[in-house]
């Protein structure tokens, strides 16, 4: 299976993108991005998807970019999903700060 490097680019609370969680873009095997990915909460699925960028047409929505195996597709969608659920857990739980080293053995900082 190819590697991907997903990360997500902005984030959205319930109700103030409509359904959008998340966008997100992957990059797949170092040579090839597809940007525009979206986290998407509702539609006939109920719960979070993975949209595919796409545009409308008469006929509704057609995906501009797709998978083109089942499984491929399956991984696309786990790691986009990883990432978000890892996103979330970051903005929930940030990291603590880093604080600067304390000089060692009675050695002062410059300009001291």
């Amino acid at each position: 299976m190819p590697a991907l490097d997903i990360r997500i680019h902005s984030m959205y609370p319930p109700g103030q993108k409509g359904g959008i969680r998340a966008y997100a873009s992957a990059t797949i095997d170092g040579c090839f991005a597809v940007r525009g990915i979206k986290v998407v909460e509702g539609g006939e699925q109920k719960g979070l998807f993975v949209a595919m960028p796409s545009r409308k047409t008469l006929d509704g929505y057609k995906e501009i970019c797709c998978p083109v195996t089942k499984e491929f597709r399956e991984q696309l969608h786990k790691a986009v999903m990883d990432a978000y659920q890892q996103a979330i857990t970051m903005t929930q739980n940030p990291p603590a700060p880093q604080q600067a080293a304390a000089p060692q053995n009675g050695q002062q900082m410059a300009g001291m």
